[in-house]
């Protein structure tokens, strides 16, 4: 008799939650929660240690992902400011060749009376 109750009982329970969209793991866990009124802080304490080692690696991997963010800008920012020197440098190099010539240098110092050599120089020995 006390067999054919709890099975109707059973079967109530699954037909309800059937019924609201539970599911069937769900309902039992939750009765028994109610039954025991305890267990579920009893399970929280149990799995405490497992979800703040979740945590942990959920703070180390955003923490992970901005550390990355920042190398990549700042090495972003760098090969910019390479560039940016890089034709800097080119820039200069190729004005001084052009006022090294002697055609640039002839102009430069024509103010002061001083004229390129239109002949070779002599050469003097000394014996």
């Amino acid at each position: 008799m006390a067999e054919e109750t709890i099975e109707q009982t059973s079967e109530q329970t699954a037909a309800a939650a059937k019924k609201q969209g539970a599911p069937r793991g769900l309902s039992n866990w939750l009765s028994k929660v109610d039954e025991a009124g305890e267990m579920g802080f009893r399970q929280l304490l149990t799995h405490l240690p497992f979800v703040l080692f979740l945590v942990v690696l959920a703070v180390l991997h955003i923490a992970n992902n901005h550390l990355a963010d920042h190398y990549v800008r700042s090495t972003a920012k760098t090969e910019k400011e390479l560039k940016n020197l890089r034709w800097e440098y080119m820039t200069t190099t190729a004005d001084l060749m052009k006022q090294s010539r002697q055609s640039e240098v002839a102009k430069l110092v024509e103010p002061t009376g001083i004229k390129p050599l239109r002949i070779p120089p002599n050469v003097i020995e000394r014996k």
